[in-house]
């Protein structure tokens, strides 16, 4: 009976961990294309990357336009599995110095 109690924890508990690991190397593969996606963009950077349920969030903040998104998309190619939705979001702004508190 402790067996199979340890069995009924101890089964998704390993299985959410290997899903939990799986998510983040996805995650840092597809930052890291996002950064190579950029590079010829200045001033644009990947804030994060986000893994909710299977698909995969990429958050990006540039001052101009950003590359095709057919580009990141083919970068990822071999870097995680076919068939991961990919939603790209895109932040224009500005970097401001404002100055310092008190001063």
């Amino acid at each position: 009976m402790l067996a199979l109690l340890f069995t009924a924890v101890l089964l998704p508990l390993g299985a959410n961990t290997a899903m939990t690991v799986l998510l983040n190397t996805w995650a840092s593969r597809t930052r890291t294309a996002a950064q190579d996606w950029l590079t010829g963009t200045p001033g644009a950077m990947v804030t994060s990357v986000e893994a909710q349920s299977r698909t995969l969030y990429v958050h990006v903040c540039s001052p101009a336009d950003l590359p095709p998104i057919e580009e990141l998309l083919g970068g990822l190619e071999g870097r995680i599995p076919d068939g991961i939705p990919i939603v790209e979001d895109a932040t224009r702004g500005q970097q401001i110095r404002a100055g310092k508190v008190g001063g």
